[in-house]
C-alpha cells in the first residue's frame, strides 16, 4: 500500500470518527463504506479495521460525552447484555457470507437508520411523566449546551429495546459498525431517549461491542495493519473533535446530518453491491 493510499485512509477515518462521535456511531457505519466505496478495501478487511477503530472511537469519544453528562451508563449496561451476545454472532456469520451480502445488508442498515430519523424530526419528544413506574433506575437528566437548559427524560419499553439491541448486536458483529446505527434510533425512536442522549450512551457501548466483532476477525485473520495503524490515527483525532461539536450543535440540525450523510452512504453500498457506483 502506498503512502497516498495510507493518507486516504487515516482521512476516512477522520471523517468517520467526527461524524460517528457526534452522532453516537462509533464511526465505523462511515468507515467502512468510505473504505470500500472509495478505496477498494476488501469488505471483510474493511470490517475487521472497522471493528478495531470503533473501540478506540468509542473510548475517546465517550469521555466527552461522559462529561457532557449525555450518558446513561445504566442504560447502556443493561442493553449490552443482548448487544455484546449478538455481535459474537454477526462476526461468526460474516466470515462464512459473500462479501457482496455484507454491502446489501449495510445498505439497508444505514437508509432504514437514515428513514428512521427523518421521521424522528417530526414526532415531538416524550415527556418524563414523573408518574411512570421506572424499575430498572433509568430515569436521569443533562444540561444542554446549546439549548441552556436541563433536559430530563425516562427511557420507556426497556424489555422491546433489550430485543432489538440483540440486533443491533448481530449487524455490527457482521458489519463493524458497532451497532449504533441500529442502537441511537432505537434509543431514540423506541425508548424516546433524547437525540444528545442516545449519541452519548451509544457512543460508551459501541466500543464494548466492537471489542467482540474484532476478536472474531483477528482469530480469522482478517486484520491487515496497513489499513488498521492509518485508521487509527484519523479515529483518534476525529473523535475528539466530533465530541466536541455534539455540545455545541442544536439537535435538529445533528438529526438533518446524520440523515444526509448516511442516505448517500446505504444507496451508495447498495449500489455497489449491483456494480454501479456513485462514486466512478
Amino acid at each position: 500500500m502506498d503512502a497516498g493510499h495510507l493518507v486516504g485512509v487515516a482521512t476516512a477515518a477522520l471523517f468517520a470518527a467526527t461524524f460517528g462521535s457526534m452522532l453516537g456511531l462509533g464511526g465505523g457505519v462511515f468507515l467502512v463504506p468510505l473504505l470500500t466505496l472509495f478505496l477498494d478495501v476488501d469488505p471483510r478487511i474493511a470490517v475487521g479495521a472497522s471493528a478495531i477503530c470503533v473501540v478506540t472511537n468509542s473510548v475517546v469519544g465517550s469521555t466527552v460525552h461522559l462529561q457532557s453528562g449525555f450518558t446513561n451508563i445504566r442504560l447502556s449496561m443493561l442493553l449490552q447484555i443482548t448487544t455484546a451476545t449478538g455481535a459474537i454472532i454477526g462476526a461468526i456469520i460474516a466470515l462464512r457470507v459473500n462479501a457482496n451480502a455484507i454491502n446489501v445488508v449495510l445498505g439497508l442498515v444505514l437508509l432504514y437508520s437514515a428513514a428512521s430519523m427523518l421521521r424522528q424530526r417530526r414526532v415531538a419528544p416524550a415527556a418524563p411523566a414523573a408518574d411512570l413506574p421506572d424499575p430498572f433506575g433509568l430515569r436521569t437528566s443533562y444540561v444542554d449546551p446549546a439549548m441552556k437548559q436541563t433536559v430530563e427524560y425516562l427511557p420507556r419499553q426497556v424489555n422491546a429495546g433489550l430485543g432489538v439491541s440483540g440486533v443491533a448486536g448481530v449487524l455490527s458483529g457482521m458489519l463493524g459498525i458497532g451497532g449504533g446505527a441500529i442502537q441511537v434510533p432505537l434509543m431514540n425512536l423506541l425508548m424516546k431517549v433524547p437525540v444528545k442522549a442516545a449519541a452519548g450512551t451509544s457512543s460508551f457501548m459501541v466500543g464494548m461491542t466492537a471489542v467482540a466483532t474484532a476478536a472474531v476477525f483477528y482469530a480469522d485473520g482478517q486484520i491487515d495493519p496497513q489499513v488498521v495503524v492509518p485508521a487509527m490515527i484519523g479515529i483518534f483525532l476525529g473523535s475528539q473533535l466530533g465530541s466536541q461539536i455534539t455540545r455545541r450543535v442544536q439537535t435538529q440540525r445533528l438529526v438533518l446530518i446524520f440523515v444526509v450523510v448516511i442516505a448517500y452512504l446505504g444507496l451508495s453500498m447498495l449500489l455497489k453491491a449491483f456494480d454501479i457506483s456513485l462514486v466512478g
